[in-house]
């Protein structure tokens, strides 16, 4: 794939990190036990999230994450590496959990402020 091609994705790119950050902050925000609990929903959204984050993190020019350090883009795409190779019961919904809390939110900022400065 191009650099043009990545580069011309840029912003559907961000819309969609953002969207899946916002996930996780909604999911965060239920609370630990809503997490934890017995309805594995709020767990595998979390999880599907922070998949197509990095999924969308990987598909920005080097270059264009370079640019704006303000955004953890390693961590974002090393997140995606880990828990899309997880299986079965190798989840460690705490690690998870601890993302979308303490990370996620800061995350999400930058590339709020990002966007707006395109707009």
């Amino acid at each position: 794939m191009s650099t043009a091609e990545r580069e011309a994705r840029i912003d559907a790119n961000l819309a969609a990190i953002e969207l899946h950050l916002q996930e996780c902050v909604s999911v965060a925000a239920r609370g630990e036990d809503a997490f934890f609990g017995s309805d594995f929903v709020y767990r595998y959204a979390a999880y599907a999230a922070l998949i197509q984050v990095g999924n969308a993190v990987k598909d920005l020019p080097d270059e264009y994450r370079a640019a704006h350090p303000d955004v953890r883009w390693r961590a974002l795409s090393r997140t995606r590496d880990k828990v899309g190779h997880s299986y079965g019961n190798t989840i460690d919904w705490r690690i998870i959990w601890v993302a979308v809390v303490n990370d996620i939110p800061d995350d999400l900022a930058a590339v709020t402020a990002i966007r707006a400065g395109r707009g």
